[in-house]
């Protein structure tokens, strides 16, 4: 089934049956996020970060590119991103903070009607978590825990 603007119904509810395998996608990704963190050494923290950076820019270009929607816009939206999280895990950490940050940018407009149409539920969770996701990570940094 592709994801086109005509299948999505902004206003389904996380907990109905429809795209389960997105649902249990997107709840496996959350928990992953702290459960990676706790479990590997904090020498990997920016390597595990970049890691899910990138993961998290997969989903708007593969449902842009199913649609026949906006590809060109979402995959430059995401290669932009992924630069600041690879250039970051290099230089300073604070451009993996910024590329996650930045996607919870994206998500936004994306509910303000940017880009490829997407689960009103997914996008707003998305930008909980990465901002969430960012402010852990910025706390980390400014308190030395890492």
């Amino acid at each position: 089934m592709s994801l086109v603007a005509d299948d999505i119904d902004w206003h389904d509810s996380p907990f109905s049956r429809a795209f389960l395998w997105l649902k249990a996608a997107s709840t496996f990704y959350v928990i992953a996020i702290p459960i990676s963190h706790f479990a590997l050494p904090h020498s990997y923290i920016w390597g595990i970060a970049v890691f899910f950076l990138i993961a998290m820019l997969f989903t708007y270009p593969v449902a842009a590119w199913r649609s026949g929607n906006h590809f060109s816009l979402e995959l430059r939206v995401s290669i932009f991103l992924a630069l600041f999280g690879l250039v970051g895990l290099f230089t300073t950490p604070w451009l993996v903070i910024a590329g996650i940050f930045g996607h919870g940018v994206w998500d936004l407009l994306k509910h303000r009607g940017h880009g490829t149409p997407f689960f009103g539920w997914y996008i707003s969770g998305c930008v909980v978590v990465d901002w969430c996701y960012a402010a852990a990570l910025t706390f980390f940094l400014l308190t030395g825990q890492i």
